[in-house]
């Protein structure tokens, strides 16, 4: 599927194009006997997108398990109702952001561990653009899922105090991070996955357009 993007074996990127231009991710983590999901996206990423592709690699969607929404916003959770209605999946997001999203089952914290697929993330607390927003970060792997936890030159989307989050970002800079994955073509690379040095010049840029702006 050419909305698919293969990043390892286990490790999918599927992007929602609901404009022109621009689009949503969703991150899938393809276990042996059940599969992990960071964001569902809109309730159209899951019935024309993710569904069919699992089925098209031999995949039963019911095997999704465990969801983790990276923050509240629409385009990133309208997905839990069509996940909550066909398979038996949990629902996890920060517990600052969950009294916006219906139907939560995990409540997280910073320093949480969660399991998607067969991988293991510790959850990073990243406030900023909104109260509960988080990265996953899996070590061994130097694999970061960011969200929107990066927002680029889209400076209004710093909900919060502006020094809460560039201090956020700066905590990011001292993860070991060589593949980090974004939920939307963001400034300075604008695509959703970066590798190499990459992930360090996006943080080090977003710094920077948040500490010029207004």
């Amino acid at each position: 599927m050419e909305n698919v993007v293969k990043i390892t074996n286990d490790l999918h990127f599927i992007k929602y194009v609901h404009r022109e231009g621009t689009f949503v991710g969703i991150t899938v983590v393809l276990g042996r006997r059940k599969i992990g999901l960071v964001d569902t996206g809109f309730e159209a990423t899951i019935v024309d997108h993710l569904f069919p592709f699992l089925r098209e690699i031999g995949r039963n969607p019911e095997e999704v398990d465990f969801v983790v929404n990276t923050h509240r916003d629409g385009d990133h959770v309208q997905g839990n109702k069509i996940i909550k209605e066909r398979t038996k999946a949990k629902i996890a997001i920060h517990e600052l952001d969950a009294e916006a999203v219906e139907a939560v089952d995990v409540k997280l914290k910073n320093g949480d561990y969660v399991e998607l697929g067969d991988r293991k993330f510790e959850v990073l607390h990243t406030p900023g653009h909104t109260p509960g927003s988080i990265c996953l970060y899996q070590r061994e792997n130097k694999l970061l899922i960011v969200g929107d936890s990066l927002v680029g030159d889209r400076v209004n989307l710093i909900r919060m105090d502006k020094d809460i989050y560039i201090n956020s970002l700066k905590r990011l800079l001292e993860l070991d991070v060589r593949l980090l994955i974004q939920s939307h073509p963001r400034i300075p690379f604008e695509k959703g996955i970066l590798t190499e040095d990459e992930p360090r010049e996006a943080i080090l840029a977003n710094i920077s357009l948040a500490e010029k702006s207004e």
